[in-house]
């Protein structure tokens, strides 16, 4: 008979439960689950749980609401679960010392980049915003240095045009998912070997905000592409129609020629605008306080005929 293992997991936001729902589906038993508390959220500012801390209660695993972590309260409640390891998944917090230390192996995280590139914050938008040819996810050992740890196991995706950051985090949050449940058979059976980080190809990502969305239109048509889709759906990029903010999204860029702004028709429901260089296909856009709209409803409600670059402060 296989040997079981005890998992703890480490998780916060909803890119965390994919991997939540595959390890209580799995071999393993995952013996408590922790997660930040509940925080203020909606309009009435109510607290809500993490949809983690839903998720465990639903299926009945112990849950552990924290963000002391590293204190030895805390960490004897965790070590009294005799954890054979660690699984940190979307988790807002870091383990100290004694928590990277517990378990039969050095915990694993999954991180939705092709390490080393795009260590931090942010991974999957700075992929699209860099223009990087492929996605990607990695499993890898945590250490005390963020991101840096030894690559267990990576798992690249193609790019799909058009495709938002939002809707590429969800689809790598699921082949994290079962990319983690083999690199926990292969740690099981020691046939994991760990690749250590090349340090010359690191590069580490900032926090996004809000004049990151800013578009400028005489850039090229695929950096302005790279713009839009990586920042789908937070912050958004923007540009002015009449003055006020008109967020575009899904954007191909391709060969054409337009005045950067000028909105040069609609093509299968989609807007045609002019760049720097190429022209954009938008399928999308969302106007001030109003809901997504196709091109096609933006174009006939509208009328559009020149979109304008959101001045910097």
């Amino acid at each position: 008979m296989k040997e079981l293992w005890r998992l703890v997991f480490f998780g916060s936001g909803s890119l965390a439960l994919p991997t939540l729902s595959a390890l209580m589906s799995g071999p393993d038993q995952v013996t408590m689950v922790v997660t930040t508390p509940p925080a203020p959220a909606g309009r009435g500012r109510t607290l809500r749980p993490t949809m983690v801390a839903e998720q465990a209660r639903l299926a009945g695993v112990p849950l552990l609401e924290t963000v002391k972590m590293n204190s030895p309260e805390i960490q004897a409640v965790i070590a009294a679960q005799k954890p054979d390891l660690l699984v940190v998944s979307a988790f807002r917090g870091f383990l100290g010392p004694e928590l990277l230390a517990m378990g039969q192996v050095a915990p694993v995280n999954i991180h939705p980049s092709l390490l080393p590139r795009h260590r931090g914050p942010a991974p999957v938008n700075w992929t699209m915003l860099e223009g990087d040819p492929k996605a990607g996810v990695s499993i890898i050992s945590l250490t005390p240095e963020m991101d840096a740890g030894p690559v267990l196991a990576q798992v690249s995706k193609d790019l799909t045009p058009g495709q938002g950051a939002g809707e590429l985090e969800a689809i790598l949050a699921q082949e994290g998912a079962k990319l983690l449940l083999e690199v926990i058979e292969g740690l099981k059976n020691k046939t994991i070997e760990p690749k250590v980080q090349d340090p010359h190809l690191v590069t580490i990502g900032r926090r996004l905000v809000k004049a990151d969305g800013r578009l400028v239109l005489n850039k090229p048509a695929w950096e302005l592409a790279n713009q839009i889709n990586g920042l789908d759906p937070w912050p958004g990029a923007m540009v002015l129609f009449r003055n006020k903010p008109l967020k575009l999204f899904g954007a191909i860029p391709r060969a054409g020629e337009g005045t950067p702004g000028q909105i040069l028709g609609l093509e299968d429901g989609r807007l045609i605008l002019g760049t720097g260089d190429g022209v954009l296909v938008v399928p999308q856009c969302q106007p001030e306080g109003r809901n997504r709209m196709s091109g096609s409803d933006f174009f006939h409600g509208y009328r559009p005929k020149v979109l304008t670059s959101c001045p910097a402060d």
